[in-house]
Order: structure tokens, then sequence, then C-alpha cells
């Protein structure tokens, strides 16, 4: 098993393996060299188990010269040794082996997933945009850990005392006649030699299998998550269509899978009659052509060749196995080899200034290259203003935003805070001094208290109403049945759009950051939330910087600084006042919206 694992480690075509999965085994060796070593006890037990029949022969049948009493002794010493080794070597054996290998097992699984949630959320979102939500989390709870823990489970549970049990027979046979031993050990290695070939195309088999479920399984959970559009737009029974086609491409994936996978075990299977064949000529020939074995040596051959039949199936199985969980290591592999595009800097980490000026230095931004969102844009964000960013649809706003939360990196120029490159902070400390509050929240699936905090995990009750208080969420909080209690529904399935930016809203005030970020917050909500929503903002965010997004131009009236954004520059820079008395897109946008002084 050590050697198998080993030789895995170091294929070129197993990099995967080398890289995430070979080092959380080589933490726990000792308990699994241990482990090794109870299951090949296990193992020869059952090479003793299928030899039985030579002693039985020898000891008991055959010899002339025994009484009858002294073969029913020699017959109950006999099943006494059988029971020992059965009952106490065999079994007591591999099951504290079988122990220690799940227990390690578990830690690895453990490990490698946490080790790939980890990772995947400090990738960027240009990471997360390529690859669907459904997708990632098969890679977590679906086929390729699945497989994973598929084959360290018979692994574990199998094949260390399998080998053992080959090479105890093979060699028992190589002394009492190496003719059959011969027999046995070629027609071994060629069993062998079939695993390896059927273990290429098993894995190219389940790695193609995968492919189409990641994809299929992104898709499908999109269906899911759209429950409320497809009822809106009555779209069930287009929607039904999409996934029968999905599950019949999913089924025909699967069935092709499963019968190539039986094909090779039939080969396998197939083989064994020809093994036995060969093995029932060469013992009549060693027993008639000089009597080189006796009865008792040919019943065990025939006996053991039966019982190896387990034990080579098994790793056969494993190899097959192995096909399936490489595929899938190297999948995971590939996901944990993805670096972020957003990295934390090596070496010195600059710490996040509390409060700073803000500064866009030539700044250029493409999410796909040869389509520009910003374009060489430029400008500077005083400490503690309250600027509004507008402009039509797709002018770039929102990705100011993204690029001064680092979620992205620019192509050229740079962002800073207080004269430092945000590239130079840690991701997780510059978030932490915004307080975000974006037109479509997320609203987990627990309680309306844990949504609240998820920004101050330490936040007591007062200081979770005083912030919901504010931003007028308190009144429909207080109302639902155990309040703060109150679990909310899969992405917030149970609340309105505007509840859901209320609480969004209260999470940003609860954080209590020296800057605020607002992308279309109140878009949702209605004319007097709104109106109540922006006069406890005006009375709280006095001294912070507040950067405003919006579309509905009269909610900005009151910012000291209006930034008109378009083809990814900044077209215009004034007052709401200087603005809309002067030519340009600003005063168009405003009058489009029919708006009155």
């Amino acid at each position: 098993m050590h050697g198998l694992l080993k030789s895995m480690a170091q294929s070129s075509s197993t990099n995967a393996f080398r890289r995430h999965v070979w080092p959380l085994f080589l933490r726990d060796r000792w308990l699994l060299l241990g482990a090794l070593v109870l299951n090949g006890v296990h193992g020869v037990a059952i090479a003793l188990q299928n030899v039985y029949p030579k002693w039985l022969f020898s000891k008991v049948l055959e010899p002339a010269d025994l009484t009858m009493a002294q073969r029913w002794i020699a017959l109950a010493w006999l099943v006494g040794g059988y029971l020992a080794i059965s009952l106490v070597v065999r079994m007591a054996a591999w099951h504290a082996g079988y122990r220690i290998f799940t227990w390690v097992r578990e830690r690895v699984v453990f490990s490698l997933r946490g080790q790939f949630f980890r990772h995947v959320n400090h990738l960027c979102l240009r990471f997360h945009g390529e690859h669907p939500s459904g997708e990632l989390f098969s890679y977590l709870f679906g086929t390729p850990l699945n497989n994973v823990m598929g084959f360290f489970q018979h692994t574990s549970m199998s094949v260390p005392g399998a080998i053992i049990t080959v090479l105890t027979t093979l060699g028992m046979f190589w002394i009492w006649d190496w003719a059959i031993a011969s027999v046995l050990m070629i027609t071994s290695f060629a069993n062998v030699a079939l695993m390896l070939r059927a273990r290429e195309k098993m894995q190219k088999i389940s790695s193609d299998f995968q492919t189409a479920e990641g994809d299929i399984s992104g898709r499908v959970a999109d269906l899911l998550r759209g429950n409320k559009a497809v009822k809106l737009y009555a779209m069930e029974e287009q929607v039904a269509q999409d996934f029968d086609r999905e599950a019949l491409v999913i089924g025909k994936k699967s069935y092709e899978r499963d019968v190539l996978s039986h094909i090779e075990y039939m080969k396998q299977e197939g083989f064994g009659y020809f093994c036995f064949s060969a093995l029932l000529t060469a013992c009549t020939w060693r027993y008639l052509g000089g009597r080189h074995v006796d009865l008792g040596t040919v019943a065990a051959c025939l006996a053991s060749f039966a019982g190896l039949n387990w034990p080579i199936q098994v790793i056969f199985q494993a190899f097959s196995l192995w096909g399936n969980a490489e595929a899938s290591i190297n999948r995971i592999g590939a996901v944990l080899d993805t670096p972020s595009t957003t990295p934390d800097p090596e070496g010195d980490v600059a710490t996040v200034p509390s409060s700073a000026e803000i500064v866009f230095d030539h700044v250029s931004f493409a999410y796909v290259p040869g389509q520009p969102v910003l374009s060489d844009l430029s400008l500077t964000i005083p400490r503690g203003q309250r600027v509004a960013l507008v402009g039509p649809s797709g002018a770039g706003k929102s990705t100011l935003a993204q690029l001064l939360l680092r979620l992205y990196d620019p192509q050229s120029g740079a962002v800073r805070l207080g004269g430092i490159d945000l590239r130079k902070f840690d991701a997780s400390d510059l978030r932490k001094e915004f307080g975000v509050v974006p037109q479509d929240p997320f609203i987990f699936r627990t309680t309306m208290r844990d949504n609240v905090r998820v920004a101050r995990p330490d936040a007591n009750d007062d200081a979770i109403r005083r912030a919901c208080e504010l931003a007028n969420a308190w009144e429909f909080i207080a109302k639902l049945p155990g309040g703060l209690d109150a679990r909310v529904g899969e992405g917030g399935s149970s609340l309105s759009g505007g509840q859901r930016q209320r609480l969004s809203i209260a999470r940003a005030l609860l954080a209590e950051p020296e800057c605020f970020i607002f992308d279309e917050a109140t878009s949702a909500l209605d004319t007097l939330s709104e109106k109540l929503i922006q006069d406890a903002l005006e009375k709280n965010l006095g001294g912070r910087t507040v950067i405003f997004i919006a579309h509905r131009l009269a909610t900005v009236k009151n910012c000291d600084r209006l930034l008109v954004i378009a083809d990814g520059k900044v077209a215009q820079d004034g007052t709401y006042d200087e603005l809309v008395g002067q030519p340009g897109l600003f005063r168009e946008l405003v009058h489009g919206q029919s708006l009155r002084e």
C-alpha cells in the first residue's frame, strides 16, 4: 500500500496528487505505517486460510498410520488454529487497521475540502465569473471528492491485505512446487498488466463524465435558483424540458461510463477462466507426472485460486478507482493551482490607513481583453467627501467601486489609499475599512441577527437594533416570529427587495467603517422609506468618505460632488447645481428623468 501510494506521488501524471494530497498523508505517516502492518497481518491470515486444505489432507486425511482418535485430535488442532487465524488475527487486525485508515482518510478529506473552500473564496471575481457556483459545489460535495473518498475507503479497507495475500500465497506455493507457483505468478502478473491498461481507460472515461457533470450541475443549479423568474414568466414547461434535456445528457454519460467500466471488469473475469483452466492442467501434470505434489497441495492450489480471485479483483478495482480518483484530484488540483489575479502582497504588508484620500491614478481596466471599461481614468476623492458616481449603464461606475475594494486589479495604473497602492495591503484588511451596500445584497440562510452582524460578529443586540432602526429595518424585523432569531429563507427569498436592501444598509452602519459605498442602495425602496434612510445617513455619516452610485439623480442632490462617468472616463465633475446648469451629459440625464429643481 505504501509503495502504491508512493509510486502515485512520484508519477509525472499525478502532479496534483503529489502537491495537494501526498503531504496530507505524510502528516500521519506513522499511523499509516501501523495500519499497514495490521492490514499486512490480515493479508497473511487470508493466505493461510486459502491453503488450509493442504494441511487437512496432509495432517488428517492422507496419513495411513494414524488412528481414528489421532485424526480427530489433529482435526481439532486444525479447527482451533483456523478459528484463531480467522477471528483473532484476521478480523481483529483488519478492523484495527481499518479504523486507523478511516480516521486518517477523513483527516485528509477534511483538509482537502477546507483547502479547496478557502482557496476558492480567496480567488477574485474573475474566477467566479468563469466558474458557476454549481460546478464549484460539485467539487466539494459531488463526484470529484466522492471519487477521492471512495478510492481511499477502498484502499484502507482491502488493498493492503489483498497485496500481502497474493504475495504470501505465491511464496508458499513457490516453496511447495515451483511449476505451480510459476503458473500462479504468471497469471497474477498478466492480471496486473490488464489493470494498468484499464486504469488509463477508466481515467479518461471518468474525466469526461466529471466535466459533463460539472457543466450540467451548474446549469441545473441556475434553473433552481431562478425559480421565482420561472414562475413570473410562466416558464415551467420550458424549464422542465431544459431539465429533461440536461438529465438525458448526464444519463447518457453515466450509462457510457458504467458500461465501459463493466467491459473492463468482464475482461478481467474472462481472463480468470483461462487462468483456472491452465491451473487445472498444471496441477494434473505435476501430480500424475512423478508425484511432484500431493493431493493436499493440489486441493490447496485450487482453493487458493478461488481465494486469490478476491484480492486480485480488489487490486484491479483499486487501479480502476484510482483512475477515477486521479481524474478528480487533477480537476481539484487545477482549481487549487489557479492563481488569484488579486494576490495578497508577499513580504511586508502595509497597514491600511483608517481614513485617507482615495486616488485613481491613470487606471485602465477590462473584464474581457480588448473591451476596456475604464481608460486612463484619474480622479481624487478627499477624506470625508460625499461623492456620487452617475452616468449611463455600463459606463464603469460599479467597476470603480470593485477596483477600490480590490475585487479586481487594474491592468494599468494604480488605485491608492493614503498614497499607498492597494496591492500593498492585505485584501481582507482593506475591505474591513469599507461599508458596502450593493444594489442586490446577498442574504445568508441564517437568522436575522447573524445576517446583520456579518461584518461585526461581536456586536450585541443593542448595537444591532440601533443599526436596524437607522436603516428603517427594525419595523419589519420586530414583526417577524422570533425577531432577530427569525431565520431567513435561501438567498433572502422570504424578504422583499426593499427589506433586503434595508438589511444590507444596517450591516454597513453596524460595522461603522471610515468609508461607505452605496451602489443603488435604495433603488428597491418606496419614496417614504428612501427619505427616512437618507435623513438617517445624513445624521450618521458626517466626516466619513461616502461614495454613492446612483441612477436616480434626485437622491444625490446633497452630495458634495458629482462625477459623471462616460466611456470609461470622468466626463464631468462638479456639484449638482453646477452640472445641471451647464450643457452636458448630466443635464441630459436629469431632463431624461423629468426631474424638477
